[in-house]
């Protein structure tokens, strides 16, 4: 209790006049003690070589707890007094009869005093060693908390709560972009960092790069202490702490707390070197889908292009001695080739938008019977050969989504069926309605799925092309495409196998906010 009670307190927590008392009044009781002690030591004949040093060992404990050297001196003074009024003839007195004791009270106050400033000086190192543990153990601490953080928005949430924890105060952490506009902003504790003066002050130091606040020249009335955040490529930040009851810093906690702000920038300068890297991937990755798109492009529009132009050419070279039936077949091919190529581009132009970020949905209340039949009355005009059969519930069943696009996915997988099943097929279109979504499902009964096409089966370019005995002819774009339109909608698409053979795909498009549904719980029609 002695050692708490008169430990010097920061932040002006003990007043210098109210420590003077209380040392004083301790100084007094352990000066008390020692002569008790020393009394009962001499009525037992002890000599007066442990009487000295019963007070050299109260001044020791004196200089301990008061941790000054001023009270050192102090303490050896009033023992050597004490010695000399108690226990030197005469006694009661400050006189001395005996020519040995001035030379005893000498050495007796010289010994008191350098072993009590040695005793203080070991317990201020022993102190600053204690503190500088801690405050290395904190910085590790919160420097591997920092190494974990996801984004700059994670970071202030982090920071703030860790200092706020240590300095058991508020805590404001602001990272500012560029424009010096907030980017993220943390707050823990009582928000006083709002009020327009605050804001000033914070402004200044983002201004400054100084510090500003509690505690220094600059705006010292205000409610916290500000400090920048510094990277090579400027400030970045501001942390602020506000202290309770006026206090403010002390030196050791703004070196702490500039050590803590030195990491953040750098864990903030990675973060934000990371986002560059991956902007930067990204552009790349896109250049390469543009360059390997328009490498397949190239390669596969010469097909349909190709047989418009040497069927044009034979119609219009023979055009008197082709019969009829002869004509229509060629322009069939024409009219078959044209729209492959018209899907082709379609598509292409639906990705790209996707890509960069440009298509918008536009959102309206659709019948779902409406769009499957618009989805089959479009794919019947270029399918021969296989049977299509649409499976629609008897109720009406209404969705909000983008009707055109939700037309192309289902456009886009029955064609995906008509190009993998051979001639004969039955290609079956159902919907159905679960609690949450709309479900669509195209099924066919060809040859199904092979199992290293499942992990493939939605990327972009990739194709099986010539599998099954299919008359597939695209550049693997469909597909993925339907992804991206479902995905815009908060749904998601399945593909699966149908026992005995035949595959499935299912995708579903949100009713109303709510759980999604996995494909083994729809059932469709």
């Amino acid at each position: 209790m002695l050692k708490i009670f008169l430990r010097p307190m920061e932040n002006g927590k003990l007043d210098k006049r109210g420590e003077i008392f209380r040392n004083i009044a301790v100084l007094a009781v352990l000066i008390g003690i020692c002569t008790a002690v020393s009394m009962v030591f001499r009525h037992l004949g002890a000599s007066e070589a442990n009487i000295v040093m019963v007070y050299l060992l109260g001044i020791l404990l004196f200089s301990y707890l008061a941790g000054s050297y001023v009270c050192s001196f102090f303490a050896s003074l009033v023992g050597v007094l004490s010695y000399n009024f108690f226990f030197t003839e005469p006694y009661f007195t400050f006189l001395a009869y005996s020519p040995d004791y001035p030379f005893t009270f000498i050495i007796m106050f010289c010994v008191g005093l350098f072993t009590s400033m040695l005793t203080i000086k070991i317990k201020h190192e022993t102190l600053l060693a204690e503190e500088r543990e801690e405050r290395i153990r904190a910085l590790y601490h919160i420097g591997r908390i920092l190494l974990g953080v996801k984004s700059s928005t994670n970071l202030a949430e982090v920071s703030a709560e860790e200092l706020s924890k240590q300095f058991s105060a508020s805590v404001i952490v602001q990272f500012f972009d560029s424009a010096g506009t907030v980017r993220n902003q943390a707050v823990k504790g009582p928000d006083v960092f709002s009020c327009d003066k605050e804001r000033i002050v914070c402004y200044e130091t983002l201004q400054s790069g100084n510090p500003c606040g509690r505690g220094t020249k600059l705006f010292s009335d205000a409610l916290a202490y500000y400090l920048p955040i510094v990277s090579q490529s400027g400030v970045v930040g501001i942390i602020g702490v506000s202290l309770p009851e006026q206090k403010t810093l002390t030196g050791v906690q703004m070196e702490f707390l500039d050590t803590i702000a030195t990491q953040i920038a750098v864990v903030l300068e990675r973060e934000t070197l990371y986002q560059q890297q991956e902007e930067t991937q990204v552009q790349i990755q896109r250049e390469r889908l543009r360059s390997d798109m328009l490498r397949t492009v190239s390669h596969d529009l010469r097909t349909p292009l190709t047989g418009i132009m040497g069927s044009a050419s034979t119609v219009i070279d023979n055009f008197n001695t082709l019969n009829d039936d002869t004509k229509i077949e060629f322009l069939n091919n024409i009219y078959s080739d044209a729209s492959w190529l018209n899907d082709i581009v379609e598509s292409i132009l639906n990705i790209t938008r996707f890509d960069e970020g440009r298509i918008k949905l536009n959102i309206n209340q659709e019948a779902a019977e409406e769009i499957v039949a618009e989805a089959v009355n479009h794919v019947k005009k270029r399918t021969r050969g296989h049977t299509i059969v649409t499976n629609m519930p008897s109720e009406i069943i209404l969705l909000q989504a983008d009707g055109v696009l939700i037309t192309q996915v289902l456009i886009n997988l029955i064609d995906n069926a008509v190009n993998y099943t051979p001639e004969g097929s039955t290609i079956t279109v159902s919907f159905g309605r679960t609690e949450n979504a709309v479900v669509f499902e195209v099924k066919d009964n060809g040859f199904g799925i092979s199992e290293e096409d499942f992990p493939h089966i939605f990327e972009r370019f990739y194709s099986r092309r010539g599998r099954y005995g299919g008359t597939s002819r695209g550049f693997g774009l469909g597909l993925s495409l339907c992804k991206s339109i479902v995905e815009a909608h908060g749904g998601e698409i399945y593909a699966s196998n149908i026992k005995p053979h035949g595959a499935s795909f299912k995708f579903y498009i949100p009713a109303k906010e709510g759980k999604k549904n996995e494909a083994s719980d729809i059932n469709c029609g």
